[in-house]
């Protein structure tokens, strides 16, 4: 249909960061959507009416990533979380980084025109024109 679809989850602590239900969402989304639709784990920060409630530790949402990672899923990412590694986008196919991020910032890419892989020319999912 010519559509891109990403999928971000916000992960609050004591809400919704039960490592058994990531692995269950992820197992779903992995039979719902395939292993090549991006996820992000992202950060929560306390705002509004949930002030009483502390930001999302790193640890959980890389561990998060993890847990997406074991099931299958290609491409995982951690969000709101400068400096972590889960923001990069790495090749499914050799494993290298081909766009690297800080924040909101790309700081490398490693994709070609084409949408291929600099290193290995595997096909890496996304729109890259």
């Amino acid at each position: 249909l010519g559509k891109w679809l990403e999928i971000v989850c916000l992960i609050v602590p004591t809400i919704n960061d039960d490592q058994e239900q990531i692995r269950q969402m992820c197992q779903w989304l992995l039979r719902a959507v395939g292993p090549l639709v991006p996820v992000h784990f992202t950060r929560f920060m306390p705002a509004y009416k949930l002030t009483h409630l502390p930001p999302t530790p790193v640890a959980t949402l890389e561990a998060c990533r993890q847990t997406a990672l074991s099931v299958g899923l290609k491409y995982v990412y951690v969000g709101n979380a400068p400096g972590s590694a889960g923001e990069n986008t790495y090749c499914a196919s050799c494993g290298r980084v081909v766009v690297r991020r800080y924040g909101f910032q790309i700081r490398e890419m490693n994709v070609k025109p084409n949408g291929a892989c600099k290193f290995c020319g595997k096909k890496i999912p996304g729109v890259w024109d």
